[in-house]
């Protein structure tokens, strides 16, 4: 029966680079084994989870760039690749071939991959061999193979039942330490807001970058892909966005907190370890970036040229500080800057000495960082200390008006009004 012309069917892969075979290779083991799981369609959740990984990794294969439905097809293709590489090896070991009509149909196909392989039963040692690729490497001759096997001068493997799997390319399969440093901190960044990516493929990229790169405090590199995250979100076209900057940065922080609660008690950041470890790298750069310092110009022999480039620097500085304003705002709503075991009242403290020692100096970016946090504070603040929080907002009243840049003077305003409502909602036991 002739196929349906209007049936859209996944298309093969492509060729992919050295990189991108390790990557999908290294997981064929896990697709496998969950085949014979009995949680229905956990194989297929398996192969989309590595599709997303893939594209975070890699992005979106040349081929797919601009059809539509891209991603949901690429997904399907690679759940195809890993459920026909597995099926093609379990044959193989029964015994069992297809009909010479379907290979040459395969064969024949334009999209057909040209991936080798070869299933190997397990084994506690296994031998690799090439995957025969036509009928003269099916036909080789026995004495090369008795050569080849007492330079190896390994018996054959006993089977057990399981599938394992080998491949020859012209790279070798690296560690798993090798591996895990395709966790580049771009992909990190990606990975925050990527709404494709699940967070417990979030935790393990995260684990998989400390893993590679260790040291007393191997959250420090993932604090800074998810400040990065923070500032491509807020620098998205507005017309792309639909949550406010201050719920944007919310949504991140609560994907990266529920990515933390897969961390192993093996994952040690500053002598904290396991799901605590990322608020703990959290609240140590909130603390790092609450102290400003402005970039100081050379005493003389400047050019025109390096002054722009202080210029462009000092720039970016000041807007990096209030977005760590913003972040720190945020995390304090979240309650995550004070934990089980910290100091009692330690992430108050730093709050409240910044927001009310901002208002007092003489740079207008610390009364911008300032007043955000002092939102913060309202917004998680006791009635008690309603009076309290009004002089200061009256004090950050008085500042607003002493803003030159009509940009932060505007963010002010907004902080300003809706700060205001959330004292008057104090009242009423449901601040917003």
């Amino acid at each position: 029966m002739a196929s349906d012309p209007r049936v859209s069917k996944p298309r093969l892969p492509k060729a992919y680079t050295d990189e991108q075979l390790i990557f999908l290779r290294s997981h064929i083991s896990g697709f496998e084994t969950r085949t014979r799981g009995h949680v229905r369609g956990d194989a297929k959740k398996f192969a989309l989870d590595r599709a997303n990984e893939f594209l975070v990794r890699f992005g979106m294969p040349e081929d797919l760039q601009g059809i539509d439905e891209a991603e949901p097809r690429f997904r399907e293709q690679i759940y195809n690749w890993y459920k026909n590489t597995v099926g093609r090896a379990r044959r193989k070991l029964e015994g069992r071939t297809r009909s010479k009509k379907s290979a040459e149909k395969v064969s024949g196909s334009p999209g057909h991959s040209n991936l080798t392989w070869s299933p190997n039963l397990e084994t506690p040692t296994t031998v690799s061999y090439a995957a025969q690729s036509d009928i003269a490497a099916q036909n080789a001759s026995s004495s090369s193979q008795q050569q080849q096997q007492s330079q190896q001068h390994v018996p054959p493997p006993q089977p057990t039942g399981h599938i394992q799997f080998s491949f020859q390319t012209n790279v070798s399969v690296p560690s798993a330490a090798t591996l895990a440093l395709n966790a580049s901190p771009n992909a990190l960044r990606d990975a925050f807001f990527t709404r494709g990516i699940d967070v417990a493929t979030l935790s393990s990229l995260i684990q998989s970058y400390v893993l590679s790169h260790p040291s007393p405090t191997p959250l420090n590199p993932i604090i800074d892909a998810l400040f990065a995250a923070v500032t491509s979100s807020l620098n998205a076209p507005s017309t792309s966005r639909t949550a406010s900057n201050h719920d944007t940065i919310i949504a991140i922080l609560r994907r990266f907190t529920e990515a933390c609660g897969y961390f192993p008690a093996t994952l040690v950041h500053a002598g904290v370890s396991g799901p605590v470890a990322g608020p703990r790298a959290l609240q140590m750069a909130i603390r790092k970036s609450s102290i400003w310092y402005p970039v100081l110009a050379p005493a003389s022999g400047t050019t025109m040229s390096d002054e722009m480039e202080r210029i462009a620097a000092d720039r970016q500085k000041r807007k990096d500080y209030i977005q760590w304003a913003q972040i720190h705002g945020a995390a304090l709503e979240l309650g995550l800057l004070s934990f089980r075991g910290d100091y009692a009242g330690t992430a108050e403290s730093l709050s409240e000495l910044m927001a009310r020692d901002a208002v007092w100096e003489a740079d207008e970016v610390e009364w911008v960082a300032g007043i955000f946090v002092l939102q913060s504070l309202i917004r998680t603040g006791s009635l008690a200390r309603k009076h309290e929080y009004e002089q200061l907002l009256s004090t950050y009243e008085g500042r607003w008006k002493e803003i030159k840049d009509e940009a932060r003077q505007a963010l002010v305003t907004e902080v300003l009004l809706s700060a205001q409502q959330d004292l008057a909602h104090m009242d009423e036991g449901r601040v917003q």
